[in-house]
């Protein structure tokens, strides 16, 4: 596609990428992130892409323009990042929530962290990837791929991997045409008032 460049995500970002990041999964996000009302899971994505330090803030994503428009974005974390990422989302968690409400937050979160599970060893984990829906199906979500594949070299992964849920079969069509092979399948079935988390297929590819 003519004009389309990549960038990282800075914070002024956050009105552009947070649809975009809450379009990667809605039903997981809103099964961890509502406790009260429908907005509330994105209300809290934008908190925390603000504040910039989690897996959900703006420096850990990538994010894809045409015409100087933020119009896909993604991100990569991997192992050592981990501990990191954990602290800073329950300081964001606990910023956002009222005190009664940071509990059922922490459980969900990591009952859905069976489902979608942190990267492993030497593997970096694309996450979180959107793209425009009007702009679906023109090799932009195939070139961001390939850019945080290239983020994952320069960091020194062996692999990078991901995480496709079983109801994203254009993205799982994607990810084999690039490459990835399938893994495990986890099974989720968990769900709330607000959303749910199904059952997610994990695949991987070697970096060359």
């Amino acid at each position: 596609m003519q004009n389309l460049s990549f960038r990282p995500c800075v914070a002024a970002d956050v009105s552009a990428a947070v649809p975009l990041i809450y379009s990667s999964g809605p039903g997981a996000f809103n099964y961890v992130f509502c406790s009260r009302h429908e907005r509330e899971a994105q209300d809290f994505l934008r908190h925390a892409f603000i504040n910039g330090r989690s897996e959900f803030g703006f420096q850990q994503h990538l994010a894809a323009l045409v015409d100087g428009d933020v119009v896909a974005v993604g991100a990569l974390r991997t192992q050592p990042e981990s501990a990191g990422f954990m602290l800073a989302a329950l300081r964001d968690i606990g910023s956002f929530y009222a005190a009664r409400q940071v509990p059922g937050v922490i459980f969900r979160g990591l009952r859905t962290e069976q489902v979608i599970r942190p990267p492993q060893a030497n593997r970096g984990l694309i996450y979180q990837l959107g793209v425009k829906p009007e702009l679906r199906g023109r090799g932009i979500g195939e070139q961001l791929v390939q850019q945080l594949m290239l983020r994952a070299k320069a960091s020194r992964q062996t692999h990078v991997a991901l995480d496709v849920a079983d109801n994203n079969p254009r993205a799982r069509a994607l990810y084999l045409r690039l490459g990835f092979k399938p893994g495990m399948v986890r099974h989720g079935g968990f769900s709330s008032a607000f959303g749910g988390v199904g059952s997610h297929e994990y695949m991987e590819m070697p970096i060359v």
